[in-house]
């Protein structure tokens, strides 16, 4: 599977690993977001050919805001998220690509199905609803910004970043 990613900025990367750090009243270790938003899980054969498709669909693209507004469990994934809100220049990528692609993405990042998040922690073993409640309380909603988009490539220990395109001011 080849991953299109939306890469946050620094410092909203660092205020979502101090949420993360909520889980130590809980016993538990996680492991560091990297701090993105996938747009889009190809499944096709010709990741080449989808790397290419999806630089020109963003080289229309400056970079832009998205605003995380919310802590929630997604519990059809088993997972805890901060959820931007799916609006402007993050939908419109997600759409475009989709429009396009939307017969080789995955169930999850299809049209009907695809919500924008940052993954805080993934248990299915545990009742993540507690844990959810208490990031809640610490949570305070915000803007982070979207310079750059990345491909990433599932690999036996995570992931690999395979490509990227930068955003430019238009």
């Amino acid at each position: 599977m080849l991953c299109a990613i939306a890469k946050i900025d620094t410092q909203s990367r660092e205020n979502l690993l101090a949420l993360q750090q909520v889980t130590e009243r809980f016993g538990m270790t996680v492991k560091k977001l990297y701090g993105h938003i996938t747009l889009a899980a190809y499944v096709g054969e010709d990741d080449s050919a989808f790397i290419a498709s999806c630089k020109e669909i963003l080289s229309a693209y400056a970079p832009f805001s998205v605003y995380y507004e919310k802590v929630e469990v997604l519990g059809a994934t088993s997972i805890i998220a901060a959820t931007p809100r799916k609006e402007n220049a993050l939908l419109d990528i997600h759409n475009d690509i989709a429009a396009q692609w939307g017969e080789s993405l995955d169930h999850w990042t299809g049209n009907d199905h695809w919500q924008p998040h940052t993954t805080l922690i993934y248990n299915p073993q545990i009742d993540l609803q507690v844990i959810a409640e208490a990031m809640r309380k610490e949570f305070i909603p915000f803007f982070a910004h979207v310079k750059r988009i990345e491909f990433s490539q599932a690999a036996d220990n995570g992931y690999e970043i395979v490509d990227a395109i930068d955003l430019h001011q238009r």
